[in-house]
């Protein structure tokens, strides 16, 4: 799940949206355990497009009632609903700008009717302008 935290930099534009391009993002998640992972993807504009609209994953479909986006500023509230019918309530606060950003998020669920809490963020920024190319592969002699 892409989410992030909210503390302003001087990387960050006031009013810029987040360029596409080559991106690295650094997620930290505690829930139950703690874990981080660090990613370089190409973000097409519709990629970057949808950082604002709410954090969202192929393992979840996402709604987000309350967002407020502007001035650099993100701040939503919804739910999540997991592919086997999980539901989880999730806020998320962060600032942007064309080279970076910042989300960071809590959430609430029920596992076998035992609540839990978790909270989540992603620092990403801009690696560069294009994406690398694909290794190409090694054709062996016909």
């Amino acid at each position: 799940m892409l989410l992030a935290i909210g503390q302003s930099s001087g990387a960050l534009a006031a009013d810029a949206q987040p360029l596409p391009g080559y991106w690295e993002l650094v997620n930290t998640w505690i829930f139950v355990i703690h874990f981080k992972t660090v990613d370089r993807k190409c973000f097409t504009a519709a990629d970057v497009a949808g950082v604002l609209q709410g954090p969202s994953n192929s393992h979840y479909a996402c709604t987000y009632p309350h967002r407020e986006v502007g001035d650099g500023k993100l701040s939503l509230s919804g739910t999540c609903i997991e592919k086997h019918g999980q539901v989880a309530e999730i806020t998320a606060e962060g600032t942007y700008g064309p080279t970076a950003f910042k989300l960071s998020a809590r959430l609430r669920t029920r596992i076998a009717g035992v609540p839990l809490a978790g909270s989540g963020a992603t620092d990403a920024h801009r690696l560069s302008e294009t994406c690398p190319q694909p290794d190409a592969k090694t054709q062996s002699p016909r």
